[in-house]
């Protein structure tokens, strides 16, 4: 047994699959929409409580902090003896490249064809985006799962297109995905990432003008 990260589709379903197929004595569970730095210090605090044998400790997030993660760094470079550690996640870029570097990662990802998103983002302008976050206002009750799908696919047209996002950017992607479970107004999460967006077509325009 070792530690490691194992990329899903659904982090926190397949971790609770896992769990309920593991001796409920040598394992702990931790789940949460976003890894929080409280949810860190619990999982530490678990992690150092001596048990009978090996503690295999299962966190899933759909995104996670920056902080909570730096907080779980020294633990998961070394662990008390029989500690072992499995990290759910959807994306390897959710993860700090310092936790990358620790765990092994087994790609347990299936693939689903998205659909492009319903703005072009080669020609997408100011105002493309007013009508379209008008429209949006309008939707009441969407299924997180449709939204979250919508937002992976802007993100994967964007790359595309070839964006190439920093990681400030790619947490307000992870961002979305959170609050898209959390039932945020649909035109309040897209209009930060399509701003966002906007202003790094310009950056990409204005490095090509110079070149």
């Amino acid at each position: 047994m070792q530690n490691h990260i194992l990329l899903v589709n659904d982090p926190i379903a397949v971790a609770n699959q896992h769990y309920e197929s593991e001796n409920h004595q040598n394992c702990r569970l931790f789940c949460a929409e976003e890894l929080s730095i409280e949810l860190a210090r619990e999982i530490i605090d678990e992690s150092y409580i001596a048990a009978s044998s090996y503690k295999l400790v299962l966190i899933a997030a759909n995104s996670f902090n920056i902080y909570a993660q730096n907080a779980l760094l020294k633990i998961l470079e070394e662990p008390p003896n029989q500690v072992y550690f499995v990290l759910f996640a959807r994306m390897k870029s959710q993860l700090l490249p310092t936790i990358r570097s620790r765990m092994p990662i087994i790609n347990q990802i299936k693939k689903e064809k998205l659909l492009p998103f319903s703005l072009s983002i080669s020609t997408l302008s100011l105002r493309d985006i007013y009508p379209f976050l008008k429209e949006k206002s309008k939707e009441f009750g969407t299924n997180p799962t449709q939204l979250k799908i919508e937002i992976q696919s802007l993100y994967l047209d964007c790359i595309k297109e070839g964006l190439n996002f920093n990681l400030k950017e790619m947490q307000l992607f992870e961002e979305a995905l959170f609050w898209a479970g959390h039932y945020e107004r649909i035109q309040h999460i897209f209009l930060v990432l399509l701003l966002m967006i906007l202003n790094k077509k310009k950056e990409k325009m204005q490095q090509n003008i110079k070149v």
